[in-house]
């Protein structure tokens, strides 16, 4: 065993550049191995950090009409009882989550709160720090915080019997702290700040409002087997149809908690992605050993001849050279470690995670780690051990030569070297690919101005009442830098709409589905929308344009483009004059006239088609109604003058004015830019361990062909037919790479777009500049090599040894 040890020594010290190559290539592989399992394992990890989470099911609850995404919706709040009646031996819990301001003395902050059922913290057992979670939520005035909370608010002394003020609808509220948990997991799916007692479907929330119920079962199988029978209990009973919308618009059903955090498919590919680029490379960093270890084969050579003379068997041969290759990746496993560590900071600010490493207790990284050290060892010694303990000790040395330069392994090199690079381009395109998506979002048109747009959203906070809101507009209108103001039901992001089958005067057939869109005076010119025919709304001008003021057959609506297809009109102009009515109230009067047509305006993802949308105009009584600011000049500025003005009106609520294009970018766009950043660094250091190995494999093979280059030169080859000769022969796998990475990516990168409505275009040259951009790489990375073969005097060339 020491002499195993002593002989791999010598072999490291005496040739340090494929050492350094070696235990390098194999450290940087593992380290970006355990950078993206850290990332897979937290986002597939989450909800099962809690004790009993399979046991636990979700009622899932969305929604779709036809030619609309697919919306999540809450449960019913008696849904939880008639389960329980019906199933004795199942608990459940409710919860309903809200942000709500906490007054603190003359400081007003939000918070994230949530109304639960005491035997939520039975389904979810947080750590108590002190009191008692469940019974503090048997009172109506009982609040259970977390530790930060509590520091925040109480600052390091105890909590318990401290009051809460919280404005609940409206009115502050106080509530006293029987409980401090410890911060919940940041891989749960719900994770609030505060909780307090769930009201009862008497006091006031059955009327319209929705909660996520939870069910908790004896085991998984169990569960199971109710998710089966679930659609029969809701038929049984019809009245708990939330909303009473028709079977085949709602889909109900149980979903472990486990897997509502990734239940978007496309979360879930590009989750599986990073982890594919982890194991890709990986892969690359083990080809690389195997290349170089199989190219040095030669050197070993009659090292393993004397080795048999003496008395080696063929298996201990084996088991010397695979107890290298351990020892070899147990050293890259410590520097990859290492390495990790140290990238992990920089990954977290640009991925926007929060990945950390833990050595001791749940979640060790050492389990992992030791097996992948094992397994990198087996995977990258095994081949090249038999390739070395194959060779016959007579043959070898009775040769001149050394072997390891035969026909066959220079193939095999040779594919690897294909399969590397197949793999590199394959990464580069994809990163190029989300990279020009990410941009093009953030850059596409959405059918409105966003740039100099501020939305307040807490301007529709219940707390507040029309005369403050008309207050606060009129003073905001008068602000220097304030080109227009106004209000509206729907906003980027998100807001109150409701949805119904639209008539279109003459037409047959199936209605589709219209987006009512409730919209103030001025809405159309402070978003800047893009007018296609006819006029907007404008209810100073027009008397019937106002939807609360109009006569019986009088009401005037604005059409989108999409609005316009669907409803049958061949073109925008088409479409204006027309009447159209709410199909599910035929007879009331319920029509409308377009008046205009404008161009979408993309409100929500940029992976949902945009909706049809009709816009009525309501001057009075908006749900929930977001203000939007047109300015010009300094945004910041005129955001403080905004904040001081509320204050001044609306004390009691805190102010929150953000861009509309960073709301955009914050909902719908950061997820993918910063998982974009993380396939980038894996595929840029993917590509940096397969240069890596071609490196090695350009110093080995220049160095073992300097014979041939002396003698080409003696027969007048230049050296710079000598360089296009070295450089061209690795050039040749690395663009076959890129014809099998092209098909292959072009199919990977056509089902991700898929999941955008809004998307770029898979130009070809996407796929030729990362082939030449590949092809450059190699290039440099070899060049070195080749121009100090192809400059070496014949006379020296021939003389080596």
């Amino acid at each position: 065993m020491s002499s195993a040890f002593l002989t791999l020594y010598r072999s490291l010290t005496r040739h340090r550049l494929y050492a350094v190559l070696n235990i390098g290539g194999l450290a940087l592989g593992i380290a970006v191995f355990l950078v993206l399992f850290l990332f897979v394992r937290f986002e597939t990890g989450y909800d099962r950090v809690l004790p009993g989470w399979e046991r636990v099911r979700v009622v899932k609850q969305t929604m779709q009409f036809p030619g609309s995404p697919e919306m999540a919706i809450p449960s019913p709040m008696p849904l939880l009882g008639q389960i329980e009646s019906d199933w004795p031996e199942v608990d459940g819990a409710r919860l309903l989550e809200d942000s709500m301001p906490v007054q603190n003395g003359t400081m007003v902050t939000k918070e994230k709160v949530a109304r639960v059922d005491p035997a939520y913290f039975t389904l979810f057992p947080l750590s108590a720090i002190a009191g008692n979670p469940h019974a503090t939520l048997e009172t109506p005035d009982g609040a259970v915080i977390t530790q930060r909370i509590a520091e925040i608010y109480f600052g390091k002394g105890p909590a318990i019997g401290r009051t809460l003020m919280l404005i609940v609808d409206g009115k502050a509220t106080p509530f006293q702290v029987g409980a401090v948990i410890a911060e919940p997991p940041a891989a749960m799916t719900y994770r609030q700040s505060v909780y307090i007692a769930l009201p009862s479907v008497d006091v006031g929330l059955a009327g319209g409002s929705g909660v996520v119920t939870f069910l908790r079962f004896a085991d998984a199988q169990a569960g199971a087997r109710m998710a089966a029978m679930f659609p029969a209990f809701l038929r049984r009973h019809p009245g708990l149809n939330f909303a009473d919308l028709p079977r085949d618009v709602l889909k109900q059903s149980l979903v472990p908690v486990a897997d509502v955090h990734l239940a978007n498919p496309t979360d879930r590919i590009v989750v599986g992605a990073l982890g594919s680029v982890g194991v890709l490379a990986l892969l690359i960093a083990i080809v690389n050993y195997v290349n170089l270890a199989t190219a040095r084969a030669g050197l070993r050579a009659r090292e393993v001849a004397i080795r048999k003379v003496v008395g080696a068997t063929r298996q201990g041969l084996v088991a010397q050279f695979v107890g290298e290759a351990m020892v070899t990746a147990a050293m890259a496993g410590l520097i990859g470690l290492a390495l990790a560590e140290l990238a992990l900071p920089l990954v977290n600010v640009a991925g926007g995670t929060t990945l950390s490493m833990t050595y001791i207790g749940t979640g060790s990284i050492v389990p992992p780690l030791m097996l992948l050290i094992l397994a990198v060892g087996l995977v990258a010694g095994i081949y090249p051990a038999f390739i070395l303990a194959r060779f016959q000790p007579a043959a070898v040395l009775a040769s001149v030569r050394s072997p390891g330069g035969h026909r066959a392994g220079t193939l095999m090199r040779r594919a690897m070297v294909v399969g590397q690079f197949g793999i590199a381009i394959g990464l580069m395109i994809g990163t190029a690919v989300l990279v020009a998506q990410t941009r093009h979002l953030q850059a596409s048109d959405v059918g409105f101005d966003r740039e100099g747009l501020i939305a307040l959203r807490m301007f529709g906070d219940q707390a507040i009442d029309d005369s403050q809101r008309r207050a606060f507009m009129a003073a905001v209108a008068r602000l220097p830098s304030v080109m227009a103001v106004a209000q509206s039901a729907v906003a980027p992001t998100g807001g109150s709409f409701g949805i119904a089958a639209m008539h279109r005067e003459g037409a047959t057939g199936t209605e589709p589905m219209i987006v009512r869109a409730d919209v103030a005076q001025g809405f159309f010119a402070t978003y800047g929308a893009r007018l296609l025919a006819g006029r907007f709304l404008d209810a100073h001008r027009y008397r019937g344009d106002d939807a609360l003021r109009k006569a019986p057959g009088a009401s005037a609506i604005v059409l989108n483009r999409t609005a316009v297809r669907m409803l049958g009109f061949a073109t925008p102009q088409a479409a204006i004059g027309r009447t159209v009515r709410d199909a599910s109230n035929a007879g009331t009067g319920n029509s409308a006239t377009v008046v205009g047509v404008i161009d979408d305006m993309r409100f929500k993802s940029p992976r949902d088609p945009v909706e049809p949308q009709a816009y009525y105009q309501r001057d009075q009584t908006l749900s929930n109604p977001v203000l939007a600011v047109r300015h010009a000049g300094d945004g910041r500025q005129l955001t403080a003058a905004m904040e001081t003005l509320w204050r001044r009106i609306a004390p009691a609520i805190p102010f929150v004015a953000l861009p509309v294009d960073r709301q955009l970018y914050d909902t719908y766009y950061r997820a993918d830019a910063q998982r974009s950043h993380l396939f980038m660094i894996g595929a840029v250091l993917a590509v940096a361990i397969g240069c890596i190995g071609l490196y090695g494999l350009a110093a080995f093979d220049t160095a073992r062909r300097i014979k041939e280059i002396g003698i080409r030169k003696t027969l007048g080859a230049s050296t710079g037919d000598v360089l296009t000769l070295l450089i061209a022969q690795f050039l040749v796998p690395v663009f076959a790479a890129g014809v099998i990475a092209i098909p292959v990516s072009y199919l990977a990168m056509t089902r991700w777009l898929a999941g955008f409505d809004d998307r770029v275009a898979l130009s070809p040259w996407l796929f030729v500049g990362a082939i030449m951009f590949a092809g450059s790489i190699a290039t440099a990375t070899i060049f070195g090599q080749a121009w100090r073969v192809a400059r070496s005097e014949p006379a020296r060339a021939l003389r080596y040894e």
